[in-house]
């Protein structure tokens, strides 16, 4: 109760330009996390029929002279994974961690994880 009533304060304290922006940042953002979601959803019933995964996502993490950390999300059907992954050069290839979410909560991951930039390049390999 607490909590709610610093953010209203918090709230009446900005302008009315502001509260616009804050409140149109909102819309935008929960209209692209509805356009993912309907793309998973239309995709993974076509990763379905043809029992191949679909690369939604490759990000490298860190980068030497010959070896790569990258991690890629990859939609399985029903599931997405995030995979971390190092191979090249004198490290030997393995999986550093690997991650399974459904659709709904792999939306809900990126919009709790601030990864703007994810959700537009996941949108950008489902066109």
């Amino acid at each position: 109760m607490q909590q709610r009533k610093s953010r209203r304060k918090r709230y009446a304290l900005i302008s009315h330009s502001e509260k616009n922006h804050f409140n149109n940042k909102i819309v935008i953002e929960n209209w692209l996390l509805e356009r993912l979601a309907d793309k998973l959803r239309k995709a993974s019933i076509i990763v379905d029929r043809k029992h191949k995964p679909y690369l939604l996502y490759r990000n490298t993490i860190e980068e030497s002279e010959d070896a790569l950390r990258e991690e890629v999300g990859l939609l399985t059907g029903k599931y997405i994974l995030v995979i971390m992954y190092a191979y090249g050069g004198f490290v030997p290839s393995n999986f550093q961690k690997v991650e399974v979410y459904t659709l709904d909560k792999f939306t809900r991951w990126i919009l709790h994880e601030q990864r703007k930039e994810l959700l537009l390049q996941c949108l950008d390999n489902l066109e």
